[in-house]
């Protein structure tokens, strides 16, 4: 980190050329082992080596396509859009399509279509917006998408509808964004605005583009629009009440403006960006231990 408390990316890297399809999704890279994966509807899904950015592999994903699910270091799970037509047993529809895969080999462990009842469908297939996968073990994965919810028994391809999400509670005039558990608020003050942290951190700009806390820490990053113009966004990493560095993100390639989503990641040793469809780059993240760095 330079003195002036401005960061430099570790690596930085460019994963065009981008499928043509609209930027609807970015969801924040998760840490398997040596690999960073990427997701979002541009690049569908992405394994990068985490030491130097370098793309491993590539897989389908699609513009709906779930954030990777890591049930454990050799075992990744991805639901997506169906590249291809398949067909569903009578009686039912399919929902999506799922790989089961070793992301450290780059080794299918399964895949196949996810069908469920026609009755239990409703909207739910054609309903638009990215599918949430959740789960810790392959017995436990919940398939979401707005406010269906299916179970999912993937060594079968099936699902069954089960009680949809409860609507989410109203939120404060001035809450922009959620940390975990702790809220970003937009504050002005002397005719400034700023964004501030529960109990942590206020950094200058308009509105949170994405934030991410550090498992196990008070410390975590945060990518701010710092003005109207669309074209200028910053990252800041911050350790408990503290902005420890910032980097401003490169230009957008659109002349428009940054208007797509962006997202974050901080784990125990780095913070990871995904911006403009297809730009990631890696920090080492300021609570790293010293051998990290």
């Amino acid at each position: 980190m330079a003195p002036s408390g401005v960061a430099e990316p570790g690596w930085l890297v460019d994963l065009a050329p981008v499928v043509p399809r609209p930027e609807l999704v970015a969801h924040a890279p998760i840490v398997v082992g040596d690999r960073v994966i990427v997701a979002g509807s541009r690049v569908d899904y992405r394994g990068l080596d985490l030491a130097t950015g370098a793309e491993a592999w590539h897989r389908p994903g699609g513009a709906s396509l779930a954030a990777p699910l890591a049930l454990a270091l050799r075992d990744v799970v991805l639901v997506h859009d169906c590249d291809v037509a398949v067909a569903a047993p009578d009686g039912h529809g399919v929902l999506a399509c799922f790989d089961r895969i070793d992301p450290i080999a780059v080794a299918a462990r399964s895949a196949g279509r996810i069908a469920a009842p026609m009755g239990e469908l409703g909207d739910c297939a054609a309903t638009g917006g990215a599918w949430m996968l959740s789960g810790t073990d392959a017995a436990s994965l919940i398939l979401a998408r707005n406010a269906c919810r299916f179970s999912l028994a993937l060594g079968e391809g099936r699902a069954r509808r089960i009680a949809d999400a409860p609507a989410s509670p109203p939120q404060p005039d001035d809450v922009v964004a959620h940390d975990g558990d702790a809220s970003w608020r937009q504050v002005i003050e002397g005719g400034q605005s700023f964004l501030a942290r529960d109990h942590g951190p206020r950094v200058p700009g308009l509105t949170v583009l994405a934030a991410a806390r550090a498992p196990g820490h008070d410390a975590g990053a945060v990518v701010v629009r710092a003005d109207s113009t669309l074209r200028s966004d910053v990252l800041a990493a911050y350790d408990g009440t503290t902005v420890v560095w910032t980097w401003a993100l490169p230009p957008p390639p659109d002349p428009a403006g940054r208007g797509g989503p962006v997202a974050v990641t901080a784990t125990d040793r780095d913070i990871l960006v995904f911006f403009d469809a297809a730009r990631v780059a890696r920090f080492t993240a300021p609570w790293a231990p010293a051998t990290a760095r």
